[in-house]
């Protein structure tokens, strides 16, 4: 079965990996995973009999995206692939990774203020092109405010309109990884640490309660490290007492990675959620690149 037109498509994923007998007819049965920002997009399958993925696609870009150019690219993906186009998913969860969020304890939540504490947090109002959304995270009780561009907004709702559709922002899935990491780790006191370029989002967590979750702006080495020992030294926690789990796009060779290890004797590259299985054609995925992606699935589960 060919699962790609490629006369019909234009952009090539990076990383392509599933089982070549999965087909549409056991869409219905299954979760479909999208993580969008303005360096890539990425997809994967979950069975959710078995809670297995068996699907990843990733299409990353050399350079940032305006929203129309990832919004074209977007439709591209979708018009060009046999999998993606059905509208028949049980369920699609949707996270968007962007700097604009806001975490609201839920005692104080009130739905229709909602766009005021995005602006709050942004320092600006939400530009008149920005869907505001949240949704509630019960196990940190408190709802994560983040805001879409309304065309992409738009046009996901009336493509999955048969499915079960539910938008989160990425610091969601980031931070119920990094609540369960405790449990996998035997751990008391986390510092989760998500990668990109020039970013990276900062999630610390004690005895199973959220503490801090932020995402920061660097460019060298030293400054992530300053950056976290800052926000430690603020929380009253020292290097020693913490386990730090690194994610993203981050190896144990990288210069980020070694320079976090000078103050961290006890770090490593975390790994997938290990509350999903995963077939034998997504088992030699790097889970720490899709740490964010895996738990999107895992948010509502």
């Amino acid at each position: 079965m060919a699962l790609i037109e490629n006369q019909a498509i234009e952009v090539i994923p990076t990383l392509l990996v599933g089982d070549n007998s999965f087909d549409a007819d056991a869409i219905p049965f299954c979760t479909l995973c999208i993580e969008v920002d303005e360096r890539r997009i990425r997809f994967c399958i979950v069975r959710d009999e078995k809670m297995e993925c068996i699907w990843l696609e990733d299409y990353n870009f050399d350079v940032v995206l305006s929203q129309e150019e990832v919004f074209d690219r977007l439709k591209k993906i979708f018009t060009g692939h046999l999998l993606w186009s059905s509208n028949h998913w049980k369920n699609v969860r949707i996270a968007i990774n962007s700097h604009a969020f806001s975490l609201i304890p839920s005692l104080i939540f009130e739905k229709d203020s909602a766009p005021s504490y995005l602006e709050f947090a942004l320092g600006h109002p939400v530009n008149d092109d920005e869907r505001v959304l949240y949704h509630e995270l019960p196990l940190v009780h408190a709802n994560n405010v983040f805001s879409i561009p309304k065309v992409w907004y738009n046009w996901m709702v009336t493509h999955f309109e048969s499915s079960d559709l539910s938008f989160y922002h990425l610091t969601s899935p980031l931070i119920i990884g990094a609540l369960v990491s405790h449990a996998e780790h035997q751990e008391i006191k986390v510092v989760s640490v998500f990668l990109e370029k020039g970013y990276f989002t900062l999630v610390v967590t004690e005895s199973e309660q959220l503490i801090l979750c932020n995402r920061f702006k660097f460019s060298q080495p030293q400054e992530l490290a300053y950056i976290i020992l800052f926000a430690l030294n603020e929380l009253n926690f020292s290097p020693e007492e913490m386990k730090v789990l690194c994610y993203g796009e981050v190896s144990p060779l990288s210069d980020n990675y070694v320079e976090l290890g000078r103050f961290f004797s006890n770090i490593q590259i975390g790994t997938g959620p290990t509350t999903l299985r995963y077939s034998t054609h997504c088992g030699d995925i790097p889970g720490h690149r899709y740490f964010g992606l895996f738990n999107t699935y895992l948010v509502s589960s």
